[in-house]
């Protein structure tokens, strides 16, 4: 990657913004270190000035002024480099000893601290001084260079720029080497989509295994592309199933109006063959109401009419409806409610296992189970599931209807004694259009199930089939509300 295309990214940016930021925080801290220890040293020097001052007091109170000249003398014997000032003149301002010839104007008389250039080779130094008058009206002048000071900040300065220059060159090096690592994953992932663009749809963002940000966001969107990759094959596949199930009723319709000459019919015969075509349009209508219906349902639009749903007299208006048409082939239907336990979820009613039948209303007081969702929609599904198994149940079977909770789920499974569905095509059959060649004869057009599995993921739960024994066990699982 070159610089201009590096700059341009957002990860350069933020690593040139996280480095500004880090170099004038930096910067804010040396500051205030120097601030500090300029300030601590200075104040160590006032204090090294007062206390010399009060030094030469005591003298003089011992020995009077020959004491102070000589310690005076001492002082200045022991360091002549020149970063100490010591002056002493009487009443008249005649200089009794010191290293400066008069006494300066900008030294009144006992009136704190005054800064003076400094007497010793560094001159960019500078004095500090202090006076005071003695008893016998000698004036005493004491004052302190601040080299070390000077130099203790200059060698702060140096280190300060040393480090800025090095905490910039690894911050960015860092920042650099950092971003060009995120940016190769993300490359990974923008090659991945540029071949599946041109029509690899075979393609996954490959994973590291590190488990971290970028191989969730790789796997996140290795299931985007499968789900994608279903819906072009069910898409294919329903397309295909369209223009199987279709091509039969349009070209019967064809090759009756070609064969046909209306005005030669008569007007029994015109009803008969209106009725018969409208007949074939209506099934094809049919077809396209029910695609139009489902993909409405998966888009999700009808959550906004979600509200708490009562799912037992649901479950029971749906039975009641579908034991008129069940007893026309003397078939039971039959609905049976599990124990609601108050903390673990019961057993589900094995396979093989009988169903205990009650007919027609629930039969016994149970707390209320309540779903939120659309009402209407929820018939449907359960109503699909009756149409199916009635329809391939043999005649004097039966089907059972149970209804029960396992933890935050209502589960409700519906069984019947037809021939079955086997295990490889369980999946198969929840596709659109999908009919097996078992039930090619019988009325519908491969919707049903789709539309019970589209309207069991809009309210958050799913559909499945299972082995009856003999049978089918369709399990519909629906999340609960509190």
């Amino acid at each position: 990657m070159n610089p201009a295309t590096w700059l341009r990214s957002l990860s350069a940016r933020l690593v040139l913004l996280n480095a500004a930021l880090t170099m004038a925080f930096a910067m804010i801290m040396i500051l205030v270190l120097c601030w500090l220890a300029i300030r601590f040293m200075s104040a160590h020097v006032d204090d090294a000035v007062l206390d010399e001052i009060h030094v030469l007091e005591s003298e003089f109170s011992i020995d009077h002024l020959p004491g102070v000249v000589g310690l005076i003398h001492e002082r200045l014997v022991a360091n002549p480099e020149g970063h100490q000032i010591y002056l002493l003149v009487d009443a008249d301002g005649k200089k009794l000893i010191g290293n400066l010839d008069r006494w300066p104007a900008e030294v009144p008389n006992d009136h704190g601290y005054v800064r003076l250039e400094s007497l010793g080779p560094e001159r960019d130094a500078q004095m500090r001084i202090r006076s005071r008058t003695l008893s016998d009206g000698t004036r005493l002048m004491v004052g302190f260079d601040e080299h070390e000071i000077t130099a203790v900040r200059d060698s702060l300065e140096n280190a300060a720029a040393v480090g800025m220059l090095a905490t910039m060159l690894l911050g960015g090096v860092a920042g650099y080497l950092t971003s060009r690592v995120s940016l190769r994953h993300l490359e990974t992932i923008n090659r991945t989509a540029v071949r599946i663009i041109d029509g690899d749809l075979s393609q996954r963002v490959p994973l590291r295994g590190s488990r971290d940000e970028y191989d969730r966001l790789g796997q996140t969107l290795n299931e985007m592309l499968d789900r994608i990759n279903e819906l072009m094959v069910a898409l294919k596949s329903a397309t295909e199933s369209i223009a199987h199930d279709l091509r039969t009723p349009l070209a019967r319709l064809r090759n009756q109006l070609d064969s046909v000459n209306i005005a030669t019919l008569s007007d029994h015969d015109r009803e008969s063959l209106v009725e018969q075509l409208s007949g074939e349009v209506d099934r094809v209508l049919s077809v396209f109401a029910s695609l139009l219906r489902l993909a409405t349902i998966e888009s999700g639009v009808q959550r906004t009419s979600f509200r708490p749903v009562p799912l037992l007299p649901l479950v029971n208006d749906a039975v009641g409806l579908y034991e008129a048409l069940a007893a026309e082939r003397d078939i039971a239907v039959s609905l049976s409610q599990a124990t609601v336990a108050a903390e673990a979820a019961p057993a589900p009613v094995a396979d093989g296992d009988a169903v205990p039948a009650t007919t027609g209303s629930v039969p016994a007081p149970l707390p209320e189970l309540e779903v939120n969702g659309d009402r209407g929609l929820l018939f449907q599904s359960i109503c699909n599931l009756l149409d199916n198994a009635v329809k391939f149940s043999p005649d004097g079977g039966r089907v059972a209807v149970n209804v029960e909770t396992a933890g935050v789920l209502v589960r409700i499974s519906i069984r019947d004694g037809g021939p079955g569905v086997p295990d490889d095509e369980r999946e198969r059959v929840f596709d659109r259009l999908v009919r097996l060649d078992s039930s090619r004869s019988t009325p519908g057009f491969g919707l049903g199930l789709s539309l019970v599995r589209a309207i069991a993921r809009l309210h958050g739960g799913e559909c499945r089939l299972h082995d009856g024994a003999p049978g089918t066990r369709a399990v519909l699982e629906l999340p609960r509300l509190a």
